[in-house]
């Protein structure tokens, strides 16, 4: 099982020194868990986002060799998706049933965009990817295997918590999700001063479920923004549906090989909050580190809101507002590395009052506000979570918690 590694396309964890890369088929999969004496955590990599899917020093366990199906089930309209598979993979799948699903702003990620939340621009019309699961399939950190459905299972801790949580909990190797049809959507790309966020946002809380607000601010004088509707618009462009949409920011060319690290925020509706602190917000926009520095947001409410919170391990169901900062530096350069990731912790300071909770998309244990941030993703179910945690993965084979 231990073979050569695949090619990631998050260059930080292409980097990693591993100790080596496990591809093993499903049925071997609880024993190998059941009985690792290797280093742990193991790193587990689907879609190879994130920089935690490989790690210097430990084994990376490689879910896309084995684990890629797509299957549309017509009779209940939902699809089932292994875990080694992206989320423009299942969109690809979907297109010529004339279904979709709750996708995010990128066809790039795996399983683990769903099993983290998982928003996007049809999230306010529809919910969050997570509260679209049907059935979750996989084995626990401890060897024990698993096939949980909402129907029977949907009020247990364990479903809660692997609605959200599961990086930490298990290897989910398969999931089902319902289907939405698919639509036309009308887009709009603009871009603007920053001293026109706070109206941008204002605008985009007053705004129907139907319409959701994405921006970007990478350079330090401008935004880019980007508006789906799912009706039409004037000066809007329509597309099939989010297999077509636009990206939100572009890719720099002829950059030298870059890493970094993303923090995502969650928040209520607060234009005036937003207006207050943009002065200061633009003096740390105008010091980012590294070019690449940015900040962008996606806007949830509506549907999200619909969900009880005691329901997933996703608990901020107030939250109308996503910004993500991420920090970049050259690869291998730790000077630059310190700076861009302070860079991120005054930022991350100034948001939190406006945005106090904290969206676990991407695992960031090695890195001092790992804490910080499980507190503020999980609040009041950490205790429990962490109850769970030791059931289910009593040696800490998985991330800790």
């Amino acid at each position: 099982m231990d073979q050569a590694p695949k090619a990631l396309f998050n260059p930080q964890a292409a980097d990693a020194r591993v100790l080596g890369v496990l591809q093993p088929e499903l049925h071997d999969l609880p024993a190998l868990l059941e009985t690792w004496s290797e280093p742990t955590p193991l790193r587990v990599s689907g879609g190879g986002t994130t920089s935690r899917a490989a790690v210097s020093g430990c084994w990376s366990l490689d879910l896309s060799a084995h684990v890629r199906s797509v299957v549309w089930d017509g009779s209940t309209a939902t699809v089932r998706i292994g875990a080694g598979s992206r989320v423009g993979d299942v969109l690809e799948v979907l297109v010529p049933h004339q279904r979709t699903f709750a996708a995010g702003l990128s066809g790039l990620p795996g399983m683990g965009y769903v099993l983290t939340g998982g928003m996007g621009p049809l999230s306010r019309r529809f919910g969050l990817a997570v509260d679209q699961l049907t059935t979750l399939t996989g084995v626990w950190g401890g060897g024990e295997p698993f096939r949980l459905e909402r129907s029977r299972h949907g009020q247990t801790d364990e479903w809660r918590g692997l609605c959200g949580a599961a990086p930490f909990l298990a290897v989910v190797t398969e999931v089902e999700l319902m289907t939405q049809k698919l639509q036309p959507l009308w887009v709009q790309q603009s871009s603007g001063a920053p001293q026109q966020l706070a109206d941008w946002i204002e605008t985009a809380e007053h705004a129907g479920a139907g319409v959701s607000l994405q921006w970007h601010w990478g350079e330090s004088d401008q935004l880019t923004r980007l508006q789906v509707r799912c009706d039409p618009a004037p000066d809007h462009i329509c597309i099939e549906g989010l297999h077509q949409l636009p990206p939100l920011a572009s890719t720099p060319l002829g950059q030298p090989r870059l890493h970094g690290e993303v923090v995502g925020l969650l928040g209520p509706a607060n234009s005036r909050g937003w207006r207050r602190l943009l002065p200061e917000l633009q003096g740390l926009m105008d010091q980012r580190p590294h070019r690449n520095c940015s900040l962008s947001a996606q806007q949830l409410g509506e549907a999200t809101a619909q969900v009880a919170v005691g329901e997933t391990s996703f608990i901020h169901r107030d939250a109308v507002w996503k910004p993500w900062i991420t920090a970049v530096w050259p690869a291998g350069d730790a000077d630059r590395r310190q700076l861009s990731l302070a860079w991120l912790e005054r930022v991350w300071q100034l948001l939190h009052t406006v945005c106090p909770g904290v969206h676990l998309a991407q695992l960031h244990d090695q890195l001092p506000f790992h804490q910080r941030e499980l507190e503020q993703a999980f609040g009041a179910w950490l205790p429990s979570l962490r109850q769970l945690k030791r059931q289910r993965d009593p040696r800490c084979v998985l991330p800790p918690l």
